[in-house]
């Protein structure tokens, strides 16, 4: 039987060797909504097959027909975004690449398998022969709040993960073409040609030795914005539709766990009799609850906090008429 510790070691860090292939992935696309830097990370929507190639930190990513999306030499990174037929030019911390096949493309620390986000495996990892090759193949558990488990295969050579899914949702990413241990020539993902020039508020040219620091940058973007525009503060209210997407559990005592929405703005709802144990499900540290007379509410939007006035319609529309007589405790 192969010991997760086993798979583990491979895959920390990985790969150890030159990689390149062709990676696809089917499913819906979900938008990132948070990013590091400058400049927001690109999806590449409706570009399902990628050419790749990786050597430690230096990856490329091009679409099929050749055009390119992205590289980086470990230390500098272009990226293609905007409409712009020329790349920007940045630092590799702040000009990562989010795309079709990025979860691959990514060194997976020893932090990563700490905690009960898909960590950790469940049943057996099997030996499977996957792109002509030996692998594992596993599923990792879900943490409370996420109903399916994650699918993996890694590859036992390389510790590369040549495909990830979930069969729950119908996402999958995974290479279709895959050769590791071929040597690939530094000058595969550095780019000679010109580059988009950026507005000042822009990522600088990271060649430039007197180039302002991230937090500089940022506080004279603060400051333009101030003089230019306006000092006050932006917090508006919008409407958000919080349609019941799945019922991921319910009993006959009234209790449930609800996923709502779909896109920018998604979470959970829940309902349980009333108690004055804390809740068993791991809400993050903004999730708001409320108790009525019978029972515990919870609701965890990822992203986003109800102001008074919203969470006092939602919880109208959840049981009019009845009050709100308390707050129930999430954690132990």
């Amino acid at each position: 039987m192969v010991a997760w510790v086993e798979v583990l070691i491979t895959m920390v860090d990985a790969p150890s060797v030159p990689i390149q292939g062709t990676i696809r992935r089917t499913g819906p696309v979900e938008p990132y909504l948070s990013y590091g830097g400058d400049i927001p990370p690109v999806y590449v929507d409706g570009v399902d097959d990628l050419l790749v190639w990786r050597d430690g930190p230096n990856v490329r990513v091009d679409t099929v027909d050749g055009a390119p999306l992205a590289r980086t030499d470990g230390e500098h990174a272009w990226r293609w975004a905007f409409g712009q037929d020329l790349p920007l030019l940045g630092s590799a911390q702040e000009l990562g690449y989010h795309g079709p096949g990025n979860e691959l493309l990514t060194s997976r620390p020893a932090s990563r398998w700490i905690g009960t986000d898909f960590a950790q495996p469940v049943g057996a990892i099997e030996e499977v022969e996957f792109l002509g090759r030996a692998c594992w193949s596993f599923e990792l558990a879900p943490p409370a709040h996420k109903p399916h488990p994650m699918q993996m295969v890694v590859d036992q050579r390389t510790g590369m993960v040549l495909e990830e899914r979930n069969d729950g949702f119908g996402i999958a990413v995974g290479f279709i073409e895959f050769t590791a241990g071929i040597p690939i020539d530094a000058t595969t993902f550095a780019w000679t040609g010109d580059i988009h020039t950026p507005e000042p508020w822009e990522v600088p040219d990271v060649r430039s030795p007197a180039a302002p620091s991230h937090a500089e940058r940022k506080r004279r973007q603060l400051n333009w914005f101030r003089s230019h525009v306006t000092e006050l503060d932006l917090a508006v209210s919008v409407r958000v539709d919080l349609d019941l997407v799945n019922l991921d559990a319910h009993d006959d005592n009234g209790a449930f766990i609800a996923r709502l929405g779909w896109g920018p703005v998604s979470g959970l709802l829940a309902r349980r009799r009333r108690s004055s144990l804390p809740w068993e499900e791991e809400w993050q540290d903004d999730a708001q609850t409320w108790s009525t007379p019978e029972h515990d509410w919870a609701v965890d939007l990822y992203g986003l906090v109800l102001d008074d006035a919203a969470l006092a319609d939602l919880q109208q529309r959840l049981h009019p008429g009845v009050h709100v007589t308390g707050v129930p405790q999430i954690d132990p």
